[in-house]
């Protein structure tokens, strides 16, 4: 699962803490326009997001995550 906020739109988290901590405790309380736009990809899919977004995934099952940054 991916949770995705545009370079201008800074969510507000915190850097020592996990993505669950942060579905479970902060999430479930965003007021509609700080909610992420978000997605589920599934096995041989891809998600293409432009540079410099915010993002976090949260992986559903057991799986691997891979990302490279091109600059």
């Amino acid at each position: 699962r991916w949770f995705l906020y545009p370079p201008e739109k800074e969510p507000h988290f915190h850097p020592n803490r996990t993505t669950l901590s942060w579905v479970t405790e902060t999430y479930p309380y965003l007021p509609e326009e700080e909610a992420p736009l978000e997605c589920t990809i599934q096995p041989g899919e891809v998600l293409f997001f432009p540079d410099r977004w915010w993002h976090a995934t949260l992986n559903l099952d057991t799986s691997v995550f891979i990302s490279t940054f091109l600059g």
